[in-house]
């Protein structure tokens, strides 16, 4: 099969069942055995986490591409364009590679679905096999892997990494991963595979302890945040993100700069750090204090406390349950800005409640609106029920209110990706 143009290729992606009754990896196992086992070629670094994966996942991907390493990255969701979810050497596949390889994929699918009628491939299941494909058609030496939704379960865990990276567990997907932060944390350690040493960031006593179980069956040894590696940072205003001093066994690096705007960004660069040194150590590559310092600094995200407008301050954030929402407040305070104006967009899948209660003790001015052109947007009717008291409006309107009201503080717009791609797509230049 061979797609016209880019666009037929993304929207035959779009087009595939998201769920199917069973929840094995069976057909993408097929699939990936129909495009020649592209999951076998090169090596991995695996990423989960409730929050922080992203952000980590491209700084372990930019470091490790400073030292001279040819490296994909598989991230998701995209804020802009699909392409953004599979990156080479920190550039999106282009639209022409993208079209050819989904070709590869769909005609793969189609073969299978002659042989096994009714087969059904998941849209993530043909995205995972898009990425590992292009990672093994371009040869990269390294794959870093960013997991959809929990670990052991996900599409993701076909591939065998070097290392794998746990960056914190936190409430979220309860109605696919559990309702505790101890089957959150199972699920997540299922990407622990035997004998691949695991990086973890500061995880709560509960979800520490099964990590280090799944860590102790596995025969594989753990790093630890606070323990066998650490950073301290502050806040750095000339470049709207972090400078933090990391420590490790090899020694101190001081000064790194990371693009990224919080203490949770100091512990994800400090998470990426200890996982490109571990991979360098573990494949047997070199890799220096200045090649970490060039790749952190490189290691810009997206829709991460992203300063998109600076007259006046306009920051999107992708901060969508409680955990990540806290985070970001707290960085927000920390630059004390003298008014801060919030509009919050939200799923109603989310801990609504608690969410309000995180945004009424702000103390700013909140607006709220309703997440555009997605079926599981909060509505003003589940703001309400939530204790969200606030205005709600379309989030143009809301924005426009808080140029005008808010004219020397910051305006933060936040609660769901959804809603900062929506945002960023229309006010940063592409």
């Amino acid at each position: 099969m061979e797609f016209a143009t880019y666009a037929d290729a993304v929207a035959y992606i779009h087009g595939m069942p998201r769920l199917r009754p069973n929840n094995g990896r069976v057909e993408l196992q097929q699939l990936l055995a129909e495009l020649g086992h592209p999951e076998k070629h090169g090596q991995f670094v695996h990423v989960t986490g409730t929050n922080g994966k992203g952000s980590t996942t491209c700084a372990i991907a930019h470091i490790l591409h400073a030292s001279g390493l040819h490296v994909g990255m598989f991230t998701s969701p995209f804020i802009n364009r699909f392409n953004e979810r599979i990156q080479i050497d920190g550039e999106p596949i282009a639209d022409e590679t993208l079209r050819v390889l989904m070709g590869k994929v769909a005609t793969a699918i189609a073969h299978l679905q002659a042989q096994t009628p009714g087969l059904i491939v998941k849209e993530f299941e043909v995205d995972t096999a898009l990425g590992l494909l292009a990672f093994a058609e371009a040869d990269v030496d390294v794959a870093v892997v960013e997991v959809g939704i929990g670990g052991e379960h996900d599409s993701t865990n076909v591939i065998m990494p070097e290392v794998a990276v746990i960056t914190n567990v936190a409430l979220d997907h309860v109605a696919l991963l559990g309702g505790s932060l101890e089957s959150i944390a199972h699920e997540k350690s299922g990407i622990i595979k035997s004998g691949v040493p695991v990086v973890t960031g500061p995880l709560v006593q509960s979800a520490a302890a099964i990590v280090r179980d799944r860590a102790k069956q596995t025969g594989s040894k753990e790093y630890v945040f606070g323990r066998d590696f650490a950073a301290k940072g502050k806040p750095n205003a000339r470049i709207f993100g972090s400078s933090l001093d990391y420590t490790d066994a090899d020694g101190p690096i001081n000064k790194l700069e990371f693009p990224l705007l919080g203490d949770y960004q100091v512990q994800n660069a400090a998470v990426a750090v200890q996982a490109a040194r571990v991979f360098a150590t573990r494949t047997g590559r070199e890799l220096t204090d200045t090649q970490i310092r060039t790749g952190l600094a490189a290691a810009t995200w997206p829709a991460r406390l992203e300063r998109i407008k600076t007259d006046p301050t306009i920051v999107i954030d992708g901060g969508h349950n409680p955990d990540g929402l806290g985070h970001a407040l707290k960085a927000v305070k920390a630059l004390h800005y003298p008014q801060v104006t919030i509009i919050a967009g939200i799923l109603a899948d989310k801990a609504l409640p608690e969410m309000m209660s995180q945004l009424r003790a702000t103390g700013a001015d909140v607006i709220l609106t309703t997440v555009p052109d997605n079926p599981r947007a909060a509505s003003e009717a589940d703001y309400r029920a939530a204790g969200g008291t606030w205005r709600v409006m379309e989030w143009h309107d809301a924005l426009i209110d808080a140029i005008y009201s808010n004219t020397d503080g910051l305006i933060l717009i936040i609660g769901s990706l959804y809603l900062a791609s929506a945002v960023r797509q229309e006010l940063v230049p592409q």
